[in-house]
């Protein structure tokens, strides 16, 4: 291997590591640009020539363009002895050495892990779930003697991290300048995204006389297309710097600019870390991130502010090579939070508990460095087991297999499996490529001026995406050109995957009818829940499946629609955070309560109950989300129709020769037994049935004798429904000792009984007594303080329990 790199500061860690990287893992922390990234898979290669390193690379920016100057280093061509593997794009062969790819890539290609001798975790500060997951697999599964470990970052516990492998923490210093950081911001302002692209140039042009090339950090492609746009026609050299882009693309971020003339760079976060771009020495932070954010159930991609720490990283971009400066577009008094959350506390567990099933283990049973909220595992599984994909006993199903080898949120995998199935997978290859951008499809403002130019205007979201892909034209029909191109990128990927041919539907020039019923159907098969009924109050809606409401987003086209009953749901975003979280619609299709009802989601619920003709008809009510639906008269059956029976007998409409009755007074006594038993009021009598309520002892009864249609009323007896008596012995010392009915002669009492306060009261129900009877006239009711409630109040004819 070449020295010509043996003045990076990471170089002083060379001996220490080679030392110990075949008998434990390795926690490698130094700053950005101290040649980590580059330089330990070199050693590695040079230390073991003949085994292949996998460094694990949490963006394909960076597995592209550290691959490519790792191949210069050891003057090989890209794609020979150093290579890469990412989304789309593989440039290695079976003799590369070195190979640089992605987190989810390793997931979905076992041999890639388990054919290297060395595996390199790089950036694992930045924690997302399958990095999490690939490191807890490699502690489970593996040891130093069969695959060495190394885990490098910036910005890391690197004690934490190595206590947790049983590895060895090495630390290098970094070479770092002083840098100038500026507030642009007003008040307290947080860091937001209003009028970013003027306020970005603002900033550009306050930074003319500041030396360096200058690099913007931004949170997504669509921003930087927008701040692209607002710097058309200055003298400066503007560079685009995010995963979407070619290897070529990239590599112009990192080429030289000329003598004269200003580069700036627009980059999402993926130049905070693996990457150091030559040349920078002013840092234009508008301190936003775009991440996933769970909320009530559902993950949605947002614009949040950065932390502490992701703020210092991208400052000292700027102190690379020399002094610098970073603007910030926010308040000096904003409050951002200290450090990044690890995704595994902040995002859906979908993909985690998904991708270890792939791999045939469940997160509980892995050593994680963070362990997941059992909550959030479970709505996790909840969630994959209504899309079909996990298996009761947590395994992928065949359905679930496919799903996680397509690059997609678990439910749009499930929505185009079942598509396929459907007949309408061209359709929804079209829907899913535009809900797979992350951004919105349509630009915001007043509508095109003419009508058949509104892709929006007939009110559903779903034919405003697909057509929007199919014959979008940002000049025509108000689309956001980034987002009409990437969409058409992932639809082609989408039907190279289905082997469709990528002429005709799909082409990008074909407006034909989109078959929204059938994506109707599609989507409530992959998931019941996308379902929502509207809610009225007032001038407002809102839509709810049972869980938490969501309201339609402003851009949404559901919003031209008039009386929507419901809509099925297949994108929203959060709003907010805390108790001013909202979660807005962002991609849903109207349709109506039969539609909702036919698709068989909701429960039925008895309404009202007759017997016509020796028949039992019910009123039945459909019920979703605590709407009725949908209302039908007929003969009930399953669970509607025993309860229909259920209410006629407790009513007293059927079997009216004293069964009800019978069977109350035998229930009483079987309740009065049970609890005299628990409570040792009664010696001898051992009870432990807990006596049910009549109307679940009916019930319970009716399944018994198989109940299913109202038709079977004609097979029932009166006997059917008669309580048994309680056994000889237990209803004898019930009669003598605690009776239900007291008769002294001149008056008949009912005995009510109150165990906890230990005491009965005797309520007469005829006779001509008006005083309390005697105590001997009484039963003995052992133990209990006795009442007789009368024409002059309660009178107490025993006051302490016990024995006469």
């Amino acid at each position: 291997m070449s020295d010509d790199n043996a003045a990076l500061p990471i170089a002083a860690l060379r001996a220490s590591f080679l030392d110990v990287v075949d008998r434990k893992p390795i926690v490698v922390s130094s700053p950005t640009g101290s040649g980590k990234s580059t330089e330990i898979p070199r050693w590695c290669r040079a230390h073991a020539p003949a085994a292949r390193v996998l460094v694990i690379e949490p963006r394909r920016v960076a597995c592209r363009s550290l691959a490519a100057r790792v191949a210069d280093l050891e003057a090989t061509k890209l794609g020979d002895a150093v290579g890469y593997v990412v989304r789309d794009d593989k440039t290695m062969s079976e003799s590369t050495r070195i190979v640089f790819a992605t987190p989810g890539i390793v997931l979905r290609q076992p041999g890639l892990l388990d054919g290297s001798a060395t595996v390199i975790l790089d950036e694992f500060h930045e924690r997302t779930l399958d990095v999490d997951l690939l490191l807890a697999l490699m502690v489970r599964q593996r040891t130093p003697a069969q695959q060495r470990l190394v885990i490098m970052s910036a910005t890391l516990d690197g004690d934490r991290v190595a206590e947790h492998v049983g590895g060895v923490h090495l630390s290098a210093e970094g070479r770092a300048f002083p840098v100038d950081i500026r507030y642009l911001g007003r008040g307290d302002a947080l860091p937001d995204a209003s009028e970013l692209p003027a306020r970005v140039r603002a900033a550009i042009d306050g930074a003319a006389g500041d030396p360096g090339d200058l690099l913007v950090f931004l949170p997504g492609k669509a921003e930087i297309e927008a701040c692209r746009r607002a710097l058309e026609g200055s003298a400066l050299a503007i560079v685009p710097l995010h995963g979407g882009l070619t290897l070529d693309e990239q590599r112009r971020a990192f080429e030289r600019a000329q003598p004269a003339r200003k580069k700036v760079i627009l980059a999402t976060n993926v130049a905070e870390t693996s990457i150091t771009i030559p040349g920078v020495g002013v840092v234009i932070d508008s301190g936003l991130v775009r991440q996933t954010r769970y909320v009530d159930g559902r993950g949605s991609l947002v614009l949040a502010p950065i932390a502490d720490d992701a703020a210092s990283q991208r400052a000292g971009r700027a102190g690379r090579t020399a002094p610098g400066v970073c603007y910030r577009l926010w308040s000096h008094a904003a409050s951002l939070a200290k450090t990044t959350q690890p995704e595994i506390h902040r995002e859906s567990l979908v993909p985690l508990v998904m991708s270890a099933a792939a791999w045939g283990e469940r997160p509980e049973d892995l050593r994680l460095l963070d362990a997941p909220k059992p909550y959030a595992l479970e709505a996790a599984r909840a969630d994959l087991r209504a899309w079909g994909v996990l298996a009761e006993d947590g395994t992928l199903t065949d359905g679930g297999r496919g799903v996680f080898a397509l690059p997609l949120d678990a439910f749009l995998g499930r929505f185009l499996v079942e598509a396929r199935n459907a007949g309408c997978i061209e359709d929804a290859i079209d829907l899913v490529a535009a809900l797979a951008v992350g951004r919105p499809m349509f630009l915001p403002g007043p509508p095109p001026s003419d009508p058949p130019d509104d892709l929006r205007l007939a009110g559903c979201d779903v034919t405003a995406l697909v057509r929007a892909v199919r014959i979008g034209r940002p000049g025509v029909h108000h689309v956001s050109a980034f987002a009409v191109d990437e969409a058409r990128r992932i639809r082609a990927r989408l039907r190279a995957v289905h082997r469709l041919e990528s002429a005709g539907r799909g082409d990008g020039n074909d407006d034909a009818e989109v078959d929204r019923e059938a994506l109707v159907r599609v989507a409530i098969a992959a998931d019941a829940r996308v379902v929502h009924v509207a809610r009225k109050r007032g001038r407002d809606v809102a839509y709810s499946n049972g869980g938490t409401e969501l309201e339609l987003a402003r851009e949404s086209a559901v919003q031209n629609a008039r009386d929507v009953e419901a809509i099925v749901v297949f994108a929203a975003r959060a709003f907010g955070a805390g108790r001013t979280a909202r979660l807005l619609v962002t991609c849903a299709t109207p349709v109506t309560l039969a539609v909702v009802a036919r698709s068989g989601v909701g429960e039925d619920r008895l309404a009202s109950v007759h017997v016509e003709s020796g028949r039992v008809l019910a009123k039945v009510e459909r019920v979703y989300a605590e709407r009725v639906i949908a209302v039908r008269e007929e003969v009930p059956v399953g669970a509607v129709a025993r309860e229909a029976i259920a209410q006629l007998f407790l009513r007293g409409s059927i079997f009216r020769g004293g069964t009800l009755a019978t069977t109350k007074a035998r229930l009483a006594m079987r309740t009065l037994a049970g609890q005299l038993a628990k409570q040792g009021h009664a010696a001898g009598l051992a009870w432990e049935e807990p006596a049910p309520t009549l109307e679940q002892w009916v019930a319970r009864r009716l399944v018994e004798l198989g109940v299913e249609s109202g038709d079977d009323l004609a097979m029932l007896s009166a006997k059917d429904l008669t309580m048994p008596e309680l056994p000889f012995e237990t209803s004898s010392m019930l009669e003598k000792a605690f009776p239900m009915v007291v008769d002294v002669g001149d008056a008949v009492y009912h005995a009510e009984y109150d165990l906890d306060r230990r005491q009965v009261t005797l309520r007469k129900v005829k006779g001509s007594r008006a005083t309390p009877p005697p105590l001997a006239y009484l039963p003995r009711f052992a133990g209990l303080r006795i009442l007789v409630d009368g024409p002059r109040g309660v009178a107490v004819v025993r006051e302490r329990a016990g024995s006469r």
